[in-house]
């Protein structure tokens, strides 16, 4: 059965949507740990996902192959009645959409040798490890490339080749009974071109001897600045997923009722961007066929959109905004952030330090936790520096900050001109994609920092 009569089929069996996904992807991982190869792994997969709509309930099933596409289609179907048993109707009458996108680099990866691949990582341990008060290197290389096709019974039609590729480094330091941890990656869509070259590793083994001679943060409320690392991640990880509309649907978010609304003060703005050429998180039709766009998630302080998927954009009589995202065939599309930051302002970070007298600048980001049903966040920060009397004066380490997410927002009282975008990949209901942070420089009226 080929796709377009399968979808054909499902709609005579009585689905009221039938979505078609074609996928094959290559996939390579390779880590590389104190100079010694710990993990290599390469694959190739073909698979098309089936996913059908009936009386508001979804169903999805996974063919080997175009021969077995009818199974998978009685199957999906068969899901979807089940659970629209606990489902309320949708109404089907969204936009289609017909296109193709291709970036594969001028280097593709998949066609370059792994032995060349291990001698880059084992270049970074050497530069990491040959700088004194290193203990420990942790540095891995994923490059992937995936083909997609997206069919469904209104009409969208649309093919996507992506290749992406990312290099990473955890480097570790210690002295005298202290342990100092950095991090530092590289990624984006494209080839090899992307990473070589690339000093990583060193970077990060610089930083976290640096930390060995730091003192610890005075804990409390500070005035601040964050980099644009710890604040990229602040606004991905505390405000993105509060403003994907599927928490919003389900009540699970401190923005629920707040469009129109001030979420900050005037001088944030929050975009999310799939359609920036290059970085990690791009793409132009998300996994639903959904043409990307760019969108004001906040502008000028005032929650302007929420990230939407099919179902959610129905639900909340919103916009589609092109956020639907999956890991793979296997999975559907969930609303998901792509390339998400604070938009540049005019403030130079020099001018920051000094307008800010005295507080705490602090930098990088290397875990956290955050719920955004209550707007509370917890981040570990790689490090920091003590600003005394306008002037950087000390380096700082066991750097955390927490707080609630809209009143850090409205107390921020500057943005920088120095935008900084970092590639990651982001989890959510088991899933993880390739997303993006980034920000400006932002100086932060009053912030609670902790220790570890």
């Amino acid at each position: 059965m080929e796709l377009e009569s399968t979808i054909s089929r499902g709609i005579k069996l009585g689905a009221d949507f039938v979505e078609i996904r074609e996928e094959r992807s290559r996939t390579t991982i390779l880590r590389v740990v104190d100079g010694v190869v710990r993990e290599l792994s390469s694959g190739d997969e073909f698979r098309i996902g089936v996913r059908t709509l009936y009386k508001g309930g979804w169903g999805l099933s996974v063919a080997r192959s175009v021969e077995d596409l009818e199974e998978a289609l009685i199957d999906s179907f068969e899901l979807a009645k089940l659970s629209s048993n606990r489902s309320r109707r949708l109404e089907v009458d969204w936009p289609s959409f017909k296109g193709n996108y291709e970036v594969l680099g001028k280097e593709p990866a998949y066609e370059v040798p792994i032995e060349r691949k291990i001698g880059i990582l084992i270049d970074q341990h050497k530069s990491a490890s040959s700088i004194r008060g290193v203990r420990n290197t942790n540095i891995f290389l994923v490059d992937s490339i995936k083909e997609t096709r997206i069919l469904n019974s209104l009409g969208t039609d649309v093919d996507q080749r992506i290749a992406r590729i990312r290099m990473a480094a955890y480097i570790f330091a210690h002295e005298a009974g202290v342990t100092e941890a950095s991090f530092e990656s590289k990624g984006g869509l494209g080839g090899m071109e992307v990473i070589e070259g690339s000093d990583v590793a060193e970077r990060a083994a610089r930083r976290a001897v640096e930390a060995l001679s730091a003192v610890p943060a005075p804990p409390g409320p500070r005035k601040a600045i964050l980099d644009p690392k710890l604040a990229g991640v602040f606004i991905h990880e505390a405000f993105g997923h509060a403003a994907e509309g599927d928490a919003i649907v389900n009540d699970e978010s401190i923005l629920t009722g707040m469009m129109g609304k001030p979420v900050g003060s005037p001088r944030v703005s929050v975009v999310d961007d799939p359609t920036l050429e290059g970085l990690y998180g791009s793409y132009r039709y998300d996994d639903e066929g959904t043409e990307a766009r760019r969108k004001y998630i906040v502008r000028e302080g005032v929650l302007s959109s929420y990230l939407t998927n099919l179902e959610v954009s129905r639900k909340l009589n919103v916009e589609l905004t092109g956020n639907a995202r999956s890991m793979d065939f296997g999975n559907p599309p969930e609303v998901r952030m792509s390339n998400t930051f604070i938009e540049r302002g005019d403030w130079s970070f020099e001018e920051m330090v000094s307008e800010m007298k005295d507080g705490i600048y602090a930098f990088g980001s290397l875990y956290g936790y955050t719920d955004p049903a209550k707007g509370q966040f917890m981040f570990k920060a790689e490090g920091g520096w003590l600003i005394e009397r306008g002037e950087i004066v000390r380096r700082l380490r066991e750097v955390a900050i927490t707080g609630m997410t809209l009143e850090v927002l409205h107390n921020v009282e500057a943005v920088g001109n120095d935008l900084h975008h970092d590639p990651g990949n982001c989890g959510k209901k088991g899933q993880w994609v390739p997303v993006t942070t980034g920000s400006p420089h932002i100086m932060v009226r009053s912030l609670v920092f902790g220790g570890r």
